[in-house]
């Protein structure tokens, strides 16, 4: 990704987190910002919530003194491929499973698909509710090959005053409706900045917008695919009679439903990327209106 796209994101996602605290999708209890755990649907899933804000209240209470419980093995804190990590706003590694990182910057740290995993960490700290999800690519401990990791990270105050962000993951997770939600709130907010420029950062392979099986799509209401990186061949053409496996024609569904409610969930079959079998997926479908035009920004979750 070119460094003044990076510097544009960065400002739009910061002025986002005014408008969505506004709005009172964050959760407020004794001054402190939490994530709904509740909102999910698999155990795991809150489990690693809970675990990543229980983390940051240890540093909040005992300070630098935390870490040192956070690299036992055994405990709570790093039992098998869970772990928790802790790095500086500045990239600075002071946590991690690997050894190899503590004590390093790694700040331009990048996954093998070239996106800046370090750095997204520290803006979701920063920016919307002081916590959130990145995706990327991986090693498993005691393993050499990549796999998919979803990992939650919250921003934490020591006593000492300093700042740093704490997070934990998962391999080959389990995908949240809610992850769906938070992609099409962060592509619109893009959008919202950068207008259509935004769409080759939403193809990009190396963004946020594409990782395992998920991608952010945009149609107009006329039914034509604007950005697909699932299938760019799709892009520029007319799929207003495109019908599922069931013969349903789910793309007049998802633009009537963005359209006529702002915001919905779309149910369909659809293959994964790469793949030819139909499997059940559902759609979030959020409308915008970029210099009067109406677009439908979506992105979904395979279900199976």
């Amino acid at each position: 990704m070119k460094p003044q796209v990076m510097v544009r994101k960065t400002a739009m996602f910061n002025n986002a987190a005014t408008i969505l605290l506004m709005a009172g999708i964050v959760c407020h209890s004794g001054g402190k910002l939490f994530a709904q755990a509740s909102k999910y649907k698999f155990q795991e899933t809150i489990n690693l919530v809970n675990l990543v804000n229980d983390a940051a209240s240890e540093i909040s209470q005992k300070g630098e003194k935390a870490f040192k419980e956070f690299m036992t093995n055994g405990t709570r804190w790093r039992n098998a491929e869970t772990y928790i990590f802790v790095c500086g706003l500045k990239g600075d590694i002071y946590v991690h499973e690997d050894p190899a990182l503590i004590g390093k910057n790694e700040y331009d740290l990048k996954d093998v698909n070239g996106k800046p995993i370090v750095q997204w960490f520290i803006r979701k700290a920063l920016g919307i509710g002081q916590c959130g999800w990145t995706h990327y690519e991986w090693v498993k401990p005691g393993k050499t090959a990549h796999s998919w990791k979803s990992t939650y990270v919250k921003l934490a105050k020591a006593s000492s005053g300093t700042i740093y962000v704490v997070g934990s993951g998962l391999y080959d997770m389990r995908m949240e409706k809610e992850f769906s939600i938070d992609a099409v709130s962060d592509a619109m907010s893009l959008i919202r900045t950068m207008g259509k420029e935004a769409f080759p950062v939403l193809r990009d392979t190396a963004s946020e917008f594409v990782y395992k099986d998920t991608y952010v799509f945009v149609l107009d209401t006329l039914y034509n695919t604007l950005v697909n990186p699932a299938d760019p061949a799709l892009e520029g053409k007319n799929q207003k009679d495109m019908k599922d496996a069931m013969g349903k024609f789910f793309i007049q569904d998802i633009v009537k439903v963005a359209v006529d409610n702002g915001q919905g969930w779309v149910d369909y079959l659809w293959p994964k990327p790469g793949t030819t079998k139909a499997v059940r997926k559902s759609s979030f479908v959020k409308r915008i209106v970029v210099r009067g035009e109406i677009l439908v920004v979506g992105t979904g979750v395979y279900l199976d």
